[in-house]
């Protein structure tokens, strides 16, 4: 239930920006040195390097390198080029708004460089990981984990169907594969072992004043749908080991150096309301 954030190269997810993905080919071009190029459009040189980024995003997710991949990487880029240079002829740069998200783009995608290249530089040792390991369950020597099963559906009429079907002896697991929108469905709607703050709020509110075994007296709307809850059963919070936790400690150290790296740039700037 958690959304993580990071820094990702440009790719086709790039592209549909549009604008900010085409100031970065023009960017490009300005420099005054010779760049090898993929192809000029109205005089407009499109850098092999940007083709190449876009390349290597692509490949990187998942895609096979082809002639065709490639022929489609530059039909895009020639094609916004095209679209940008047609944009600029009727203005469409000069208006307001769209100078305005240009700038937060551009403002956006700084940032997160920065903070990226930053991140970069932090070495991390075992002492400042088995740190974080002391803090994080010291922290949670008291909490609860709760494990969950869940069913999703579609809208209210549907979810209180489920509910009486459940509450009948009808299998939550059959349910959750036969009915459930959730991917969780696989799992026969299990979502694991939680702490109450790794659940949706409208869900932790519910589940943690439930019983081992019981499901929801009603179903529970949030922005995925309709929820029909099941507690499967619930403990004293187990850690894991601390071989196994090393990513999550690591993450959790970048989180905070990334906080204190802004706060730091904040303090040494000068700010004027």
């Amino acid at each position: 239930m958690k959304i993580q954030k990071k820094f990702q190269s440009i790719g086709f997810a790039a592209l549909a920006t549009g604008s900010l993905f085409l100031s970065v080919v023009h960017a490009a071009t300005s420099v005054s040195d010779p760049v090898e190029i993929v192809a000029k459009v109205n005089g407009i040189e499109i850098p092999k390097a940007l083709f190449d980024a876009v390349l290597a995003t692509n490949l990187a997710q998942g895609a096979k390198d082809s002639e065709d991949l490639r022929k489609v990487i530059k039909g895009e880029l020639i094609a916004r080029e095209v679209m940008a240079q047609e944009a600029k002829k009727l203005k469409i740069d000069k208006d307001p708004v769209v100078k305005n998200q240009l700038a937060l783009q551009e403002q956006n995608l700084l940032a997160e460089a920065l903070l990226f290249k930053e991140a970069e530089s932090l070495k991390i040792t075992d002492a400042q990981l088995r740190a974080e390991y002391k803090r994080q369950t010291d922290l949670l020597a008291d909490a609860e984990q709760f494990e969950v099963s869940h069913i999703v559906l579609g809208n209210e009429a549907d979810a209180l169907q489920v509910l009486k079907s459940a509450k009948s002896g009808e299998s939550f697991e059959k349910l959750a594969q036969s009915k459930s929108l959730d991917p969780s469905r696989q799992n026969g709607g299990k979502l694991g072992w939680l702490l109450s703050n790794q659940m949706i709020p409208t869900i932790s509110n519910v589940v943690v004043n439930m019983s081992a075994g019981q499901i929801a007296a009603a179903p529970i709307q949030t922005q995925q749908g309709w929820h029909v809850v099941k507690l499967d059963a619930k403990r004293k919070f187990q850690a894991p080991s601390f071989e196994d936790a090393k990513p999550q400690l690591a993450q959790a150290i970048q989180t905070a150096h990334r906080a204190e790296y802004v706060q730091k740039l904040l303090k040494a700037a000068k700010i004027q309301d």
